[in-house]
């Protein structure tokens, strides 16, 4: 089967398959339920039912290996240890590359691996061919069509109507239903297919569909030989007139798959059309007089159908977390098997949404952010007992959505960081001066995620390159997001990471410092005063805001960026950046505006204010500011 669109599909499902294989075997090592057991034996079989329809041997031959062996383990034959269930782990990893090898046509010998499953078997003195499982080479060879349509260039009108249900658990529906049209073909002039072939690689496809023919091979025989292709649960063959051909309009399909690059294109049409948006709406208020007020009602109306748009595609793009959170408690097991660790994983908030193409930024944050847990927080388990702990550690994955951003944490019932320790280190290194004697949380951060910096003395497989916090702090300011850092002794340490929703469109408010215009995300912005200077006054050597009898943190914008100083008339813009406030001053307040945040590639060595640029609607451009820089 050559038609990327079902290749594609079937990666897709098999990742769905192999994530489920994955989770059960670590929940089987867990508390030893034989329903994991029962699950991993129904997706193991859906995968090799997917394969041998594809054409994949080596998954196909694989997928029954492990399908006999769990089998007999259902069953009671096969007894459960570490080394079975080492074999049920190393399975799962090389049905995944296989998967990845036949999807991009590359062979893969996975001999070594089925020999394993059976050398089990044979362990347990049983043989593979006593397990009664269907084997899938007697549903019929698999044969390639390339028509797509579903129609024969045959003149003629269709004499018989043959209507097919495919069983309720057959996998990839569509690549069954095309393997039934294309014996179809063989029969006879195929004039007609309901419904089309488009729906069939559809989720909402259930297997129900008409073929009109024009045969002159008799009904028995053609309702053998669509049955013979395998997986089909029933089949009518009538005369045309008789036939009963209906397409159903009251099942309306609910999802699709949609290729994720159409959605990218999609996002960034939609962006141009939101700079378009505001450019109307700016000419049209320059000519709300007489008869231009038609014009403005019409561009205003206009500009809603488009952020209806906007919120649209947005919405489109949001997935939940567990797509990415998924993978992570295999990770852990093996990192802490590694480690010789005991560690308990837990995984909050995986149904909070995020935008797709951030989901996919913050995977390699997050590993860096478990494996820094792993190997520098958790003791070990003789450890933890001396300091009267459990001796199982606790490390947990946390969503949360708050306000216009989702917070992702990592949190460990560690040791904690030692902060004397990262002191002397610094020192050693030259990242701190010799003067400074104490690190804060927020200094202590900076000291990790400094380049290069790690207190290992040596490089393992685990850490020691000094690429971890580094790694997460450039790529978390680079979403516009915000890494903060809580840690106690003897207690544990908590990275938060602080994301937007969406990195592609944004709301903003508009300032302008010495002329020019820089846009700051309204999600931080708590409020905004007209400078005062008698609100301002000296605390710890810097300037504050006297807010309310609170003393917030004033930064000059004009100072930050290196300009002239700051005027008189200005204002003050007071954020919130995870937690933490400060008092910005700005020159001017312009609007309040959804912007389209594009990529900033900044000059190297310069300061690390901006993590973005947009295009405001009169077509001039403004840098994004990067308030975890600036404040």
């Amino acid at each position: 089967m050559h038609d990327t669109r079902y290749a594609d599909l079937f990666r897709t499902e098999a990742h769905e398959h192999l994530a489920e294989l994955d989770a059960c075997v670590l929940a089987y090592e867990r508390d030893h339920d034989d329903a994991h057991v029962a699950t991993l034996f129904r997706s193991t079989h859906s995968m090799k039912g997917m394969a041998a329809a594809m054409g994949y041997r080596a998954v196909e031959q694989l997928a029954h290996a492990l399908e006999s062996l769990l089998h007999q383990l259902r069953e009671g034959h096969v007894g459960r240890d570490a080394a079975l269930l080492s074999l049920l782990f190393e399975t799962v990893d090389t049905l995944r590359a296989s998967v990845n090898d036949a999807v991009q046509g590359r062979g893969d010998d996975v001999s070594h691996v089925v020999s394993s499953l059976r050398a089990r078997l044979v362990a347990q003195a049983l043989s593979p061919d006593k397990v009664a499982v269907a084997r899938i080479e007697s549903r019929g060879p698999l044969v390639t069509d390339s028509k797509t349509n579903g129609e024969s260039p045959v003149g003629g009108a269709p004499n018989v109507s043959i209507i097919v249900r495919l069983t309720a658990d057959c996998p990839l529906k569509g690549v069954r239903a095309l393997m039934v049209l294309t014996r179809c073909r063989g029969l006879g002039a195929v004039r007609h297919v309901s419904p089309s072939q488009e729906t069939w690689t559809s989720e909402q496809f259930d297997g129900r569909f008409t073929v009109q023919l024009n045969s002159t091979v008799d009904a028995k025989t053609i309702e053998t030989a669509v049955r013979a292709t395998g997986d089909v649960d029933d089949v009518h063959v009538e005369p045309i007139a008789a036939a009963s051909i209906v397409t159903s309009t009251t099942d309306v399909m609910q999802t699709i798959r949609v290729d994720r690059r159409r959605l990218d294109t999609l996002l960034d049409l939609v962006g141009e059309l939101v700079i378009t948006r505001d450019r109307l709406l700016r000419v049209a208020e320059e000519h709300d007089h007489g008869s231009s007020r038609v014009l403005t009602r019409t561009a205003h109306e206009t500009a809603r159908l488009i952020s209806a748009l906007q919120e649209e595609v947005m919405q489109a793009r949001m997935v939940p977390v567990s797509q990415v959170f998924d993978r992570f408690p295999r990770l852990v097991r093996d990192i802490a098997q590694e480690l010789g660790k005991d560690v308990g994983f837990v995984a909050e908030g995986r149904e909070i949404e995020l935008d797709r193409a951030l989901l996919d930024a913050i995977g390699d944050p997050i590993v860096h952010l478990l494996r820094n847990a792993l190997d520098h927080g958790i003791e070990s388990p003789e450890v933890r007992r001396a300091a009267g702990k459990a001796p199982r550690g606790v490390l947990v994955l946390r969503a949360v959505r708050d306000r216009a951003a989702v917070v992702i944490q990592v949190e460990d019932d560690g040791n904690g960081i030692d902060r004397d320790a990262i002191l002397r280190r610094a020192h050693a290194l030259g990242v701190v001066s010799e003067s400074v004697r104490s690190l804060d949380d927020d200094a202590l951060l900076q000291v990790l995620a400094h380049a290069g910096f790690s207190t290992k003395a040596s490089v393992s497989a685990i850490s020691g390159r000094g690429v971890g916090v580094d790694v997460v702090a450039t790529r978390v300011r680079a979403l516009g997001g915000v890494l903060s850092l809580e840690t106690l002794h003897g207690q544990g340490t908590v990275f938060t990471l602080r994301l937007p929703v969406s990195v592609a469109i944004t709301r903003a408010l508009i300032v302008t410092v010495n002329a020019a215009s820089y846009a700051i995300p309204a999600a931080h912005v708590v409020e905004v005063l007209a400078y005062d200077a008698g609100m301002i006054l000296t605390h710890r050597e810097r300037e504050a805001l006297n807010l309310r009898d609170e003393l917030v943190p004033l930064v000059h914008a004009r100072d930050r960026f290196d300009q002239a100083h700051q005027l008189e008339d200005a204002y003050i813009v007071v954020v919130d950046v995870a937690g933490r406030r400060t008092a910005v001053v700005v020159d001017a307040l312009v609007a309040q505006q959804d912007i389209v945040v594009k990529p900033f590639d900044a000059v190297r060595g310069s300061p690390p204010w901006f993590s973005g640029a947009t295009v405001l609607g009169d077509g001039t451009p403004a840098l994004i500011v990067d308030l975890g820089s600036l404040t």
